[in-house]
């Protein structure tokens, strides 16, 4: 399957080139940075029983990266994100005597929510290939919400079903640096989602009953997932040398 290749070429990068992060010295440029905060936007592609009930979905992701110090290609990091795999938008009419004078849509999405702390191994350079793992939990949530015509305003938003489990995640892949060492980096990776078995709801499980009431036929299955990532990497401090090649100061 194409993201299991994807996957493996990023991770099989990323760990050709971390045995020789070490003997790179890092103390040849200016500064090294020490904090970065990571945008990104996501494409999804659901795995296993999961694919076959979902298919893909999108989502964005926010992470913060701490280096555990100058010249040591180890950070700490320390992410979370958003993933929607499905959505429904209906018309509504209000009961008599509003009825359909005034336009309404009742809108409902399914997503999953993650956060996850671990190791990263990156590579300095201008061409940075990178591998890591985290740790953490997976939200998967339905919820409906009452919006009109005119305006992406929502009201009245119910959630009808919802479960956290306990994920791991792997993942790799490569930033290119945009100019000089403290300069923002493009990020490009991918990264394996293990979320083992949950319940969740997917499009059409919600059954309206013309008395107003429901019916939900939640699926309880593997529900792993592959994303896709395209973003960026911005530096927020670092370390600078003065004089000597061994004096790093933090700033």
């Amino acid at each position: 399957m194409r993201w299991r290749s994807a996957v493996a070429a990023l991770l099989a990068l990323g760990l050709v080139t971390a045995d020789s992060a070490a003997a790179q010295h890092v103390r040849r440029e200016a500064s090294q940075p020490r904090f970065y905060l990571d945008l990104d936007l996501l494409g999804a592609d659901a795995v296993g029983q999961f694919g076959e009930l979902v298919g893909g979905g999108i989502g964005g992701q926010v992470g913060f990266r701490a280096g555990l110090g100058p010249g040591i290609p180890i950070y700490l990091r320390a992410d979370g994100g958003v993933m929607v795999y499905g959505h429904e938008r209906m018309d509504v009419c209000f009961p008599t005597p509003i009825g359909c004078r005034i336009g309404a849509d009742v809108t409902t999405t399914n997503t999953v929510a993650y956060m996850g702390v671990g190791p990263e191994i990156s590579v300095p350079g201008p061409v940075s290939p990178y591998i890591y793992g985290t740790v953490g939990f997976s939200y998967f949530s339905t919820q409906s919400s009452l919006s009109d015509d005119f305006s992406s305003e929502e009201y009245f938003n119910t959630r009808h079903y919802s479960d956290l489990v306990a994920a791991a995640r792997m993942g790799g892949g490569a930033r290119f640096r945009l100019g000089g060492p403290r300069s923002v980096l493009l990020d490009l990776g991918a990264e394996y989602h293990r979320n083992g078995v949950a319940s969740y709801l997917r499009e059409g499980d919600i059954l309206d009953h013309p008395d107003g009431s429901i019916t939900l036929f939640p699926n309880r299955t593997e529900a792993n997932f592959v994303t896709f990532r395209l973003g960026v990497s911005i530096p927020l401090g670092g370390w600078d040398r003065h004089h000597e090649e061994e004096d790093w100061r933090w700033r």
